[in-house]
């Protein structure tokens, strides 16, 4: 029997080589595609394919995947299982179980992917940092981080910068790519105020700096090494690229820290004036000065882990990288909506103009832009629309119920802030751009104050449904400084510019986006007309 069967797989041998291998990928992708069985209650489940199609099609559209896919499968529980970052995980929609995962911090914990899977581009790029930590280390680093980020920008900061952005817009020959020009603004303001570095961006001063900075930006958002993780062990072709660049962007942010370290050495420690104008950069070195002097405690008096070299570095990097690509993505959304809606556009311009005046030149001093703080509104609608950060994950240190359902520990869970803020149970007509929404808010999120929208009933906002910062003691440390780019720079546009899309674009009937990680517009397409003749830098 034994010698028979040898026989027929020698003389079969070419149809055993090709079994073997297509058996081998049935079972990969049954692994990958098939969920698990797990005693959580029944969790449903979004089959892996409708995910990949909808994220993967010739035109990605975040919304599209949100309003086919994501919207659908949790009308009903608010919580599914999907498939993701090359894993199974939970997902949810419901502002109630987005509030736990917010607020109880020990239980849903941030996922460590500088640990779990090291040689992924975004973990490489920036390790363990104030984003990425828990416990212990992430309080060792907001004791770095936190001064340097409680203090206020005044609007003088961006004077220049927007100025150049006004003239790059006017000199557009036809219509303006956007995104272009908004990660060209946001890398100079970032740049800026983080590193006291001017790249000259908007002076299209190009070089092998800024060439790194678009690759490394680019690279750690790429939707293909989002869902699939382990490509980036084996980097090939283009990506090994990124991740030379990556290599030499690391040294230029080292070097950045130790030509500064040697400054605060020379000069002393900074007086009240100096710390209010210096960069963020320059407050975290002297913060880690500090601490490695006397060390860092936290509320009850424990000592602190001091943090590395390396780690403030990683810190640098994620303010720099992350703050420049997602203000840029949130400006960009927002010139979207004002030029779908020019209604809403005219409006901001009369609340500008009449608080600014209409002289070409005029700038908003610190005083007019707390006065035109209701522009707000706008940026939050957009916000809700159109959230940079697709989702918000956690990994459970201990099983949960989240409704009818048991969570088992180790599982990853994620809020969809898209499917979160556009759902109709929260936000009434979601597809509809309405500022109003936000009328009588008094804080970023979280709030359960009462808000009115044109032509239709008063009715509540849920608390923590709108969330694209996160919420509780994990949000965004620069979330301010978020909105206030927004702000300002929206005052600047409606101030200078009307605008409106072009013929024939695509953004007129739907907005095409990329559809994981941050999401940005793509290809996006402005005619920008501007309302004075002689312009501000003339």
């Amino acid at each position: 029997m034994d010698s028979m069967l040898f026989t027929f797989l020698i003389s079969n041998l070419h149809t055993v080589v090709l079994l073997v291998p297509a058996v081998f990928l049935v079972w990969v992708f049954y692994k990958l595609f098939v969920p698990p069985k797990i005693n959580d209650g029944g969790v449903p489940h979004i089959p892996a394919y409708k995910t990949l199609y909808w994220t993967f099609k010739s035109s990605p559209s975040r919304l599209d995947l949100c309003n086919r896919v994501d919207l659908p499968a949790l009308e009903k529980t608010g919580l599914v299982r999907s498939w993701l970052w090359g894993r199974w995980m939970y997902k949810t929609n419901n502002a109630e179980y987005a509030r736990q995962l917010f607020l109880k911090t020990s239980t849903f914990e941030k996922i460590e992917m500088h640990n779990l899977i090291p040689y992924v581009f975004r973990a490489v790029a920036a390790g363990g940092n104030l984003m990425t930590e828990n416990g212990d280390h992430f309080k060792a680093h907001r004791t770095i981080v936190g001064p340097a980020f409680r203090r206020a920008w005044p609007a003088s900061t961006f004077r220049s910068h927007l100025f150049k952005l006004e003239r790059l817009i006017r000199t557009q020959s036809m219509s303006t790519d956007v995104l272009h020009v908004c990660r060209r603004a946001t890398l100079d303001i970032l740049g800026q105020i983080i590193m006291g570095i001017d790249f000259g961006a908007l002076d299209y001063v190009d070089g092998e700096l800024l060439e790194i900075c678009w690759d490394v930006v680019e690279a750690g958002i790429a939707p293909l090494y989002l869902v699939f993780p382990i490509l980036d062990k084996y980097p090939l072709g283009k990506r090994a690229k990124s991740f030379a660049n990556l290599k030499k962007f690391h040294r230029f942010i080292e070097s950045t820290i130790e030509a500064k370290r040697k400054e605060i050495t020379m000069r002393g420690e900074l007086c009240d004036s100096e710390r209010n104008n210096a960069d963020l950069l320059t407050l975290m070195i002297e913060a880690h000065e500090h601490t490695k002097k006397h060390g860092a405690y936290d509320e009850n008096g424990k000592l602190l882990p001091s943090m590395t070299q390396e780690e403030l570095r990683n810190n640098t990097i994620i303010f720099f990288v992350a703050g420049h690509d997602a203000t840029a993505y949130g400006l960009s959304h927002m010139v979207m909506e004002l030029a779908l809606n020019p209604n809403i556009q005219q409006k901001a311009r009369e609340r500008v103009l009449n608080v600014l005046g209409d002289d070409p030149s005029s700038f908003p001093t610190d005083e007019q832009l707390a006065e035109l703080a209701d522009l707000d509104m706008i940026v939050k609608e957009s916000l809700r629309k159109n959230s940079v950060v697709s989702d918000i994950r956690r990994v459970l240190t201990e099983p949960v119920n989240l409704g009818p359902y048991t969570l088992p520990k180790g599982a990853w869970v994620m809020v969809d802030l898209w499917a979160m803020q556009n759902n109709p149970a929260y936000y009434p007509e979601p597809n509809k751009f309405d500022p109003s929404r936000f009328a009588d808010q008094t804080k970023d999120g979280g709030s359960d104050n009462k808000y009115s929208s044109e032509g239709s009933k008063t009715y509540p906002r849920t608390p923590f449904s709108w969330a694209p910062f996160s919420e509780g003691s994990r949000k965004c440390i620069g979330n301010k400084f978020a909105l206030l780019t927004q702000r300002i720079v929206l005052v600047m546009l409606v101030h200078r510019f009307t605008w409106s899309l072009p013929d024939g674009s695509p953004f007129l009937t739907r907005p095409l986006t990329t559809t994981s990680g941050l999401i940005s517009p793509i290809d996006l397409k402005i005619d920008f007309i501007p309302r004075h003749k002689s312009p501000a830098w003339a």
